[in-house]
């Protein structure tokens, strides 16, 4: 595309090389102009070792609200590429990548790159820089790989969550630099390795979710912020979220925390350490029963020898609280001797 010019709302393809080493056929490059609303479809190759299809926004150009999707290759053959680099903007576009299809934002320069969301099962390469996802206030689902490693730079690659939607990771991770939610909700659903790759995730405000792994010390507010927001947010009930590092609250840090009388269960928190400067939990039960007296449910769990470093400051070590039908006493020296628990009282 020349410059100053739009691809409007045009339906593009890029088809792979024919050769090995040769650049893909039809590639679309915007070098100063709009992706505007445009679908670019960037098709993996079918035989192996050949380059995938090739959209290329870099210089002063944006992606607009365009639609840029990376489809996989087969029989060897790589996946489609978008690049977004040098100063171009991501401006609102939605990603999507699958199989070995990819978005490479490493030969970018800082402060990194905005799109408006991203999905699928393929893979971004950040290099050196930060990808802010969620401009376009959509909810999606990625089940990919975020890694540091990139085209043309590598170096320690980090996430930001912006936007009013959800993003869900789904699976594990490998980049560096961390991760920091700005607004709306991540929501890590992964089973193995970590959602959010080996760094630190802050909450500033927005909302941290899941039922999976986290493997970087986790930080609920910032001291001064609105709200940051720990929710389990399991549909399906009770939920447990996995922090192998510490978890520290600020003072606008909550956890919402949800219980289920009927099955005598409640979410739970694991955490290798835990620090409180403040922060509130909210607590509700989604079940109706009354339980016996002594039933303990626990709401965090410390798996790091020291106990938990201060408290709620709406739930003081000892107090009673009525949940639902029940009245529990909280005890932060609870389970092993450093875990905070519910314990329901006669």
């Amino acid at each position: 595309m020349g410059e100053s010019s739009t691809a409007g709302t045009a339906t593009l393809v890029t088809n792979p090389a024919l050769a090995a080493g040769l650049t893909p056929r039809g590639t679309v490059w915007f070098p100063s102009a709009s992706a505007d609303n445009c679908t670019i479809t960037n098709n993996g190759a079918t035989q192996s070792h050949l380059r995938g299809g090739l959209t290329l926004i870099e210089g002063e150009s944006t992606a607009g609200n365009a639609t840029l999707i990376a489809n996989g290759g087969l029989n060897g053959g790589l996946g489609g590429e978008i690049r977004i680099n040098i100063r171009a903007s991501g401006g609102t576009c939605t990603i999507k990548v699958f199989g070995n299809g990819f978005l490479d934002i490493s030969a970018h320069e800082d402060p990194g790159v905005t799109v408006g969301s991203l999905e699928g099962d393929g893979k971004v390469s950040l290099g050196p820089n930060n990808l802010n996802v969620g401009s376009n206030h959509r909810s999606t689902v990625f089940s990919g790989v975020i890694e540091d490693q990139g085209g043309a730079l590598n170096g320690h690659g980090s996430l930001t969550k912006i936007g009013s939607g959800t993003l869900t990771l789904s699976r594990p991770s490998t980049y560096t630099a961390g991760t920091t939610v700005k607004s709306g909700t991540l929501l890590v659903k992964n089973t193995s390795g970590s959602a959010t790759g080996s760094g630190a995730v802050q909450v500033a405000t927005g909302t941290l979710a899941g039922n999976g792994i986290i493997s970087g010390p986790v930080s609920l507010g910032t001291g001064t912020g609105r709200r940051a927001l720990l929710s389990l947010q399991n549909r399906n009930g009770i939920g447990v979220l996995s922090i192998q590092s510490e978890l520290s609250f600020n003072a606008d840090g909550i956890y919402d925390c949800k219980v289920d009388s009927d099955t005598a269960a409640a979410d739970q928190v694991i955490a290798n350490g835990v620090t409180m400067a403040g922060g509130t939990i909210s607590i509700s039960d989604h079940g109706s029963a009354l339980l016996s007296p002594g039933t303990v449910l626990t709401i965090i769990n410390n798996t790091a020898a020291p106990t938990i470093n201060g408290t709620f400051a709406n739930l003081p070590d000892g107090a009673t609280l009525v949940i639902g039908q029940n009245t529990f006493q909280a005890n932060y020296e609870g389970g092993d001797g450093n875990d905070l628990t519910l314990t329901v009282m006669p």
